[in-house]
């Protein structure tokens, strides 16, 4: 078996990600066949956990398109770069909370403890 490696950079950070695939000569030959659904949501999880960055069905189909053709021509090491968002910017959107909705209770002043603090209060009228 080989060990093939995918390197996944998140453009704006100098962070790699990588993934690992131990193929057989067949599988070498054959790299469609490799890439199910198991593996592709295995590739997508292990990458969305190490880069805390979501990873669409559209980025993991360029990831998965860019590994295959260099696995047909050869190359042990991939490495792709992408503008991903993070997780928790592409969620905000789904936030559901309500909060508190019931309105404070109401507390009565007492007047009786103002007092002026330098005399008298000035007339109101202009006049």
């Amino acid at each position: 078996m080989v060990k093939y490696v995918f390197e996944l950079k998140v453009k704006g950070s100098n962070d790699h990600y990588r993934y690992d695939l131990d193929l057989t000569i067949n599988q070498e030959n054959n790299p469609e066949q490799v890439f199910t659904t198991e593996i592709r949501e295995s590739l997508r999880e292990k990458l969305q956990e190490q880069s805390l960055c979501t990873i669409n069905d559209n980025h993991l189909n360029q990831i998965i398109t860019t590994w295959i053709q260099d696995i047909k021509e050869g190359y042990r090491d991939s490495t792709i770069s992408l503008d991903l968002p993070l997780i928790i910017e592409s969620n905000i959107n789904q936030l559901n909370d309500q909060g508190n909705q019931e309105n404070p209770a109401l507390i009565s002043p007492s007047w009786s403890d103002i007092e002026p603090q330098l005399g008298m209060m000035p007339p109101l009228n202009f006049c």
